[in-house]
């Protein structure tokens, strides 16, 4: 309810006309009786006001949120750089010739038109190593190659004269293996300040077959994955890249593969003893494959050259995702079978990335076999590209960059 307030003028008049305009009359001298007047009842009025009740409607008009997004390109992949290469560099990326320390002038040559990704150093070495390796890579039209040895220890090193005899595998196998992964380390380190890149080991060949003897760590395999994966580690701590090998074991095959196609036990047997080491190797390390005929899996195809061997078991069912190189393409086992230039079709059709050759006089004869397979459709340019992108980071080569340096247009001219 609302209760209007009476004026203050009103109030007044009603209380006896204070605040009158008109002159008072004179008192008389003597009083009158006293007379009471009579009481004067005022009424006040009150009004109620009913409450109003106000709506007001405000009516927003409806919003169109428009969202325009961008979409920014995202640059190439490593392959399709890679693809963007000519036919020539990017076959050239996947040859290793083998060579002597003499040969590496010959081997800048290759490297400076981007034939070849590097080289095996084979035999001895001594002075004058290190500055014909810088030559090597100063020249290279496609950045830094691969510069490999075999330094195993025993019967196969390299730099016994440089740097000391690094014992055997089978002796260093009654170390700890820590001391395993230090002298393996120290090795690397000092490799590596001669220009070497990738080191040939470790052996994790379960037991010494022939052509294996004293470079396997043991007929156990506990004691080959303990002790392998130790010199690996060491390797890669001392700034190499290791290469365990001969996958998938040459340790109980019946002869030696450098001279003829080798027997191994069947693969249900590989499965229980010779690929455990292989199932254990660090992070950053390739693998080599050995010509090793495997029953139940190779049915008498060397496993350099076999895709169930390296693309169904190794890549596929052990899911190694890294470089896969091949021994020597010109050894015995193989080449009883087929010449060089076929087997480095065959062997990347198979899942490899990096094909041994051999000698020099073997690099021009596989890379013209390459790329007529390449015409021809009997390799498929996703193979190569494949094992090139992956050679390339193994180097750690960005073939975008050779793209946008125009590499590839210069090696062509």
């Amino acid at each position: 309810m609302r209760v209007v307030p009476i004026p203050f003028v009103l109030l007044a008049l009603v209380a006896g006309g204070c605040g009158s305009t008109k002159e008072s009359a004179p008192l008389p001298a003597t009083a009158p009786p006293t007379t009471v007047a009579p009481t004067t009842t005022v009424a006040i009025t009150t009004t109620t006001i009913p409450p109003t009740t106000t709506t007001t409607t405000t009516t927003i008009p409806p919003t169109t949120t428009t969202i325009t997004t961008t979409t920014v390109p995202l640059g190439p992949t490593a392959v399709e750089c890679v693809a963007d290469l000519p036919v020539g560099l990017r076959v050239g990326q996947v040859l290793l010739p083998v060579v002597v320390q003499a040969e590496l002038a010959v081997v800048a040559d290759l490297a400076a038109r981007g034939l070849v990704a590097g080289a095996v150093v084979v035999g001895p070495v001594g002075d004058g190593f290190a500055p014909a390796v810088a030559a090597v890579q100063e020249v290279s039209a496609t950045g830094p190659v691969v510069i490999a040895v075999d330094e195993e220890g025993g019967t196969v090193q390299r730099f016994a004269s440089l740097l000391g005899e690094l014992p055997p595998a089978a002796e260093m196998a009654t170390w700890p293996a820590e001391e395993v992964r230090q002298v393996a380390t120290e090795r690397a380190s000092a490799l590596a300040g001669y220009g070497v890149t990738v080191n040939l080991a470790p052996v994790l060949d379960v037991g010494p077959s022939p052509g294996i003897g004293t470079r396997s760590f043991s007929e156990d395999p506990v004691v080959v994955a303990g002790h392998g994966v130790a010199f690996a580690e060491g390797v890669l701590s001392g700034g190499l890249i290791p290469v365990a090998k001969h996958f998938p074991g040459h340790g109980r095959a019946n002869a030696d593969s450098h001279q003829e196609l080798a027997t191994t036990p069947p693969i249900e047997d590989l499965r229980e003893v010779d690929l455990l080491p292989f199932a254990l190797i660090p992070d950053g390390t390739a693998v080599m494959v050995g010509h090793l005929d495997v029953p139940g899996l190779t049915e008498g195809v060397p496993a350099s050259l076999s895709a169930a061997a390296v693309t169904g078991l190794l890549r596929g069912e052990m899911g190694f995702d890294g470089v896969v190189v091949t021994d020597d393409l010109s050894m015995g086992a193989v080449a009883q079978l087929v010449d060089v230039p076929t087997a480095s079709r065959l062997a990347l059709i198979a899942g490899a990335d990096l094909l041994m050759v051999g000698a020099l006089a073997n690099v021009v004869p596989a890379a013209w076999g390459l790329v007529a397979a390449l015409d021809d459709g009997s390799l498929d340019s996703s193979w190569l590209d494949e094992a090139v992108e992956r050679v390339l980071a193994l180097r750690g080569v960005d073939p975008c960059v050779l793209v946008d340096a125009g590499v590839g247009r210069v090696a062509e001219d």
